[in-house]
């Protein structure tokens, strides 16, 4: 992500700071750290992973967690194993996980008056967590799940389909191949957007940004273009290449290339073929 889009990702998260007091994590695909608010550990947290076996058991908590949100696909809350409470969406694009939004290191309003700690740990060390355990922010059941729903939106934010973008192939590449995948078949905005997972809006903004034209254009420019090569490269009816590119009316699909061409398909075959 460029550093443009980690501030204004950062002022996100902020934001979601200051209605919930929880703090928010991104993550890429390999479980690093993009960017995060308020810290990256709470207090509690940071003075808990001095401990060696503590912050071994921390990493293989988180590791946990996102492994179950890479191989589902669903939003994963659960209790840490010193009882604090979080909670892992996947950020999805084009049916693959490719990255994670984390919230968390906050207790339950029913949580215990004290962490699960060992018993095994320096008592100094257990007496300062202990102390730090109490000031962590309390969060009611209610607030928790209108937060986690929250998340689950911040996946899908639009900052997030940038970070998404740079991290595959380029969407307008994707878009293109599969328009002449699907070339003879029905094709729509809809289809699109349920496909790549974008809006209405974002589907016009790539096609004007990268086609300049609207996607309707595009794929009867596209149909028309798959026509013309199978005129040229086969001896296929032309009824028969009209249902091969997508238009399947044979009236209509004479009417349209002739608009785009000046010619018949019959008259466009035998002029490149001579």
């Amino acid at each position: 992500m460029s550093k443009l889009d980690i501030k204004d990702l950062g002022a996100l998260l902020q934001d979601f700071y200051n209605l919930s007091d929880i703090k928010t994590c991104l993550y890429d695909l390999e479980g690093n750290e993009l960017c995060y608010y308020p810290a990256k550990f709470s207090r509690f947290c940071e003075i808990l992973r001095t401990n060696e076996d503590m912050d071994k058991k921390c990493k293989d908590c988180d590791k946990i967690a996102l492994e179950h949100c890479r191989k589902t696909h669903n939003q994963y809350s659960y209790t840490c194993h010193v009882g604090l409470q979080e909670c892992i969406s996947p950020i999805i694009y084009n049916d693959q996980v490719i990255g994670f939004m984390m919230l968390g290191q906050v207790k339950k309003s029913n949580a215990p008056d004290s962490p699960n700690l060992p018993k095994n740990l320096p008592a100094e060390l257990i007496e300062e967590l202990k102390s730090i355990y109490n000031s962590l922010p309390v969060i009611s059941d209610k607030k928790l799940r209108s937060a986690f729903r929250i998340i689950d939106v911040c996946a899908g934010y639009e900052l997030l389909k940038d970070f998404v973008r740079s991290h595959n192939n380029a969407i307008d590449e994707q878009i293109k191949q599969y328009i002449l995948d699907n070339i003879s078949a029905p094709l729509s905005v809809t289809l699109l957007c349920s496909k790549f997972h974008l809006s209405h809006s974002e589907i016009y903004h790539i096609f004007k940004e990268f086609f300049s034209c609207t996607p309707a254009e595009y794929i009867k420019k596209s149909r028309l273009k798959y026509a013309c090569k199978l005129l040229v490269t086969t001896g296929l009816p032309v009824s028969e290449i009209a249902t091969a590119c997508g238009i399947p009316d044979y009236n209509y699909f004479s009417k349209v290339f002739k608009a785009a061409y000046s010619m018949s398909p019959s008259e466009y075959r035998k002029m490149h073929r001579e």
